[in-house]
């Protein structure tokens, strides 16, 4: 899970390169990552959730996968706005690097 959240962060420094290199080097690290944690964090969840909570549990993830759709644009405007576009990325870099670090320090896989 945390590396794939790497993965993704490093994605988001990459589009902090000018031009289109920069842009297509994003979005391919930034689509691994996010084919990393998805299939991930579902499969992390399936086990500890009793099965007749399974749809609301995986209701709820769904829902949390979505705001960070919707956040991460957010952010990036708002840093944009601040600074420049360059520090917008930069900034949900880092933001992605360390919801990385705190899953990794919080994650236990069952066995």
């Amino acid at each position: 899970m945390a590396w794939g959240l790497s993965v993704t962060a490093a994605g988001l420094a990459l589009a902090m390169i000018p031009g289109l290199d920069g842009i297509l080097a994003a979005a391919i690290a930034v689509g691994i990552g996010n084919g990393i944690i998805t299939p991930l964090g579902f499969a992390a969840l399936a086990p500890s959730t009793p099965e007749e909570r399974m749809g609301q549990t995986m209701g709820a993830a769904e829902l949390g996968r979505e705001l960070g759709d919707a956040g991460g644009p957010l952010i990036v405007a708002g840093m944009t706005a601040l600074a420049t576009l360059t520090t917008g990325f930069g900034a949900l870099a880092v933001i992605t690097l360390l919801i990385g670090a705190d899953s990794a320090r919080h994650y236990t896989p069952r066995r």
